[in-house]
């Protein structure tokens, strides 16, 4: 598969993650200096998906020919195109990405690399489509929510939506910085009203999330804010391409998460909300969550 980081070859160790679904990623900052960190190379439905770590300063140049190149930023910033992890708080932003090199700010960056191939569909109209390919391809396998929740809920009972196993990013201690967390929604599913309150654990842990869209299904597809479970919703529709800012609460003394007595983060009601047509054909959401540790979360 053809990687959009020109010239670059993968130096990061790959591995079943063990305690938790998917391949964790470790992205090993202790390597000569001078020498990014990138990881081996995925593809799903005509897209390809990379991984990589810059120290501060370091830059990497992008093949263009490869396709319409997105940057979803994790942690720093890429300098020379003015990008840090979160959108403004609640805002919708596209991610595309013209330049021919991203450089790293003075924090170093983090993040992630879509390839939009030639071979993208205009729509995903089947889960047939959503086979992901690359090292370990096995560790992906795609669960429908009422198998993968119906020891716990049955919110999701005939619902047409799927997740598999993502991708945990983590660094040279081992510690987590993000999971990747991919799903689809089919037409007109609500993926539930929440607000991430449980207590955290090994298996569920606290997280900062931000939403990245590989393909909308139909009209209206995004995110949703209400006060409660059933009242009115405030709707942030997505396309392709794009992702949003903070929904999470933000601690105004330290820039960070806020987080309860619990150690959840905190946010207010809020969920996915996939669009609908007046067809009869099926139409898939395909969206990937970063789950970003807070730890790793600086909003200033």
């Amino acid at each position: 598969m053809r990687s959009a980081l020109a010239g670059t070859r993968p130096n990061s160790l790959i591995a079943n993650h063990g305690q938790r679904p998917g391949l964790k990623i470790i992205l090993d900052s202790r390597g000569p200096v001078g020498e990014p960190v990138v990881s081996s190379v995925w593809s799903v439905a005509g897209w390809t998906l990379q991984f990589a770590r810059l120290h501060a300063g370091q830059s990497l140049s992008l093949d263009q020919a490869a396709g319409r190149i997105y940057v979803k930023v994790v942690t720093g910033e890429l300098a020379n195109i003015g990008r840090k992890p979160f959108a403004g708080k609640f805002a919708v932003r596209d991610t595309d990405v013209s330049a021919g090199e991203l450089r790293a700010g003075a924090d170093g960056a983090v993040f992630a690399v879509f390839t939009e191939t030639e071979d993208v569909p205009d729509n995903v109209r089947s889960m047939a489509e959503l086979n992901i390919e690359g090292p370990m391809r096995e560790a992906f396998e795609w669960q429908r929510f009422d198998e993968k929740f119906g020891a716990f809920t049955d919110f999701f009972d005939g619902m047409e939506a799927y997740m598999s196993p993502g991708f945990h990013l983590l660094d040279e201690n081992s510690a987590e910085i993000t999971y990747i967390n991919l799903w689809t929604a089919g037409k007109g599913v609500d993926l539930s009203t929440h607000n991430h309150g449980n207590d955290p654990s090994p298996a569920a842990p606290a997280f900062a999330e931000a939403h990245w869209v590989f393909n909308s299904g139909a009209p209206g597809a995004g995110m949703y804010l209400c006060d409660e479970p059933g009242a009115p919703r405030t709707r942030f529709p997505m396309r392709r391409g794009q992702e949003h800012g903070p929904f999470f609460a933000i601690d105004s003394s330290t820039g960070r998460p806020a987080l309860r007595p619990n150690g959840a983060v905190e946010y207010p009601w809020h969920g996915w909300q996939a669009g609908d047509d007046d067809g009869s054909g099926q139409a898939f959401d395909f969206v990937a969550a970063f789950e970003t540790y807070p730890d790793f979360v600086k909003l200033r």
